[in-house]
């Protein structure tokens, strides 16, 4: 009953966290501590379907939360695991010497999985010198405990073929569902992702545009709105290759993402026209971010590895913002609009420049490119 109540408690954590791939990133500590409380609260749990073997004496299932937090989560949540499960077992079956010794074991299985956490095996290794190390300890408390090492041996060995075969068994159905997060992972990423550039692609940039713009209409807060398109990129393509248009495309998202800093949003929209989504950005602000991004492609040296070749490009910015530009509308489709006018005219009157829906930014054009 315990491991089929733990499998449930395991698929619970999976669906919880789905998003989160053991590894992935670092734990912070919100996490850590959630997830250390959590598995204490599957322990205690777990201890109202135990069976009791002596006076005020049971026997379960619960070291196996704390094992299972501490490989996956850490010595923090495996600390803090054992202490709620410690601080359970005097909270449910009330005080007494065998509570208060059975407290501090969960308190020593807390340490010891910590402990063991820290040491670079795999997560398999992990689990099984956690889980025999717990087995110790459990042995020691149930020798103190019923004074009888006759009634010990009665069953312990039982239990230690179940927790060793459990241990097994909740490895693999938590490598599973660490798997299946992954895949769920990989595939949220790349149904929001564009695969040359890694930016968010039309799709995520439309949920992303109704998104802010619902909370700029909520919030009463402005909303800006990059068109960028890359000046002569056929050019590119048909002077040195698509490899070559796609090194630049690259590099071109790079050089958005640090222009245009969070909270903005940048996306490849298709082709080499690009967004900028900016979040409570007013129009001016908008304009200057605009200028500095076009400076900035305009001075940089795209590679070309596959060529041993150097090129520059320039690109043509659109500048809309709401509501400034586009007054009460329904949809950000009038934001995106407003600055496709504006890109269009800068691209009309000489490109390598920004042009806002309301007025025009001009700079000087480049030098012919050697």
């Amino acid at each position: 009953m315990n491991i089929c109540i733990f499998v449930t408690f395991l698929f619970f954590s999976g669906v919880l966290s789905k998003k989160y791939v053991i590894g992935s990133r670092p734990l912070t500590m919100p996490v850590k501590v959630n997830s250390g409380l959590l598995f204490g609260l599957y322990g205690i749990i777990l201890m109202n379907y135990s069976f009791p073997v002596g006076p005020h004496v049971i026997a379960d299932m619960r070291h196996l939360t704390v094992v299972v937090v501490g490989v996956y989560m850490g010595w923090l949540p495996a600390l803090l695991c054992g202490v709620v499960i410690g601080i359970g077992r005097i909270a449910l079956y009330g005080w007494s010497s065998a509570a208060l010794i059975a407290c501090v074991a969960m308190l020593v299985v807390g340490v010891l999985c910590a402990y063991l956490s820290t040491f670079p095996w795999s997560r398999l290794t992990k689990m099984n010198v956690m889980n025999a190390a717990c087995m110790l300890v459990i042995f020691i408390t149930l020798s103190l405990n019923l004074e009888n090492m006759e009634t010990v041996m009665r069953y312990y060995p039982t239990q230690l073929v179940i927790s060793v075969i459990a241990c097994l068994f909740l490895y693999l159905i938590t490598e599973h569902i660490d798997s299946s997060n992954m895949l769920f992972a990989q595939l949220e990423k790349r149904a929001s992702t564009d695969h040359l550039t890694q930016l968010n692609n039309l799709r995520q940039f439309e949920w992303s545009l109704q998104h802010e713009w619902a909370g700029a209409q909520l919030h009463g807060q402005e909303l800006s709105l990059l068109v960028i398109d890359i000046d002569h990129f056929k050019l590119v393509n048909d002077t040195y290759g698509h490899a070559a248009g796609d090194e630049v495309l690259r590099g071109l998202g790079q050089i958005l993402l640090e222009q245009a800093r969070p909270p903005a949003i940048v996306s490849r929209n298709g082709g080499e026209e690009f967004t900028v989504l900016l979040p409570g950005c007013s129009s001016v602000l908008a304009a200057a971010t605009a200028e500095r991004i076009r400076k900035a492609v305009q001075a940089h040296i795209f590679k070309l590895p596959s060529l041993q070749k150097k090129l520059r490009i320039t690109v043509s910015i659109g500048v809309a913002t709401y509501p400034h530009d586009t007054g009460i509308a329904e949809s950000g489709s009038t934001l995106v609009e407003q600055a496709d006018k504006a890109l269009y005219h800068a691209k009309n009157s000489g490109r390598n420049k920004v042009c806002a829906a309301s007025q025009s930014l001009h700079s000087a054009p480049l030098p012919a490119e050697k």
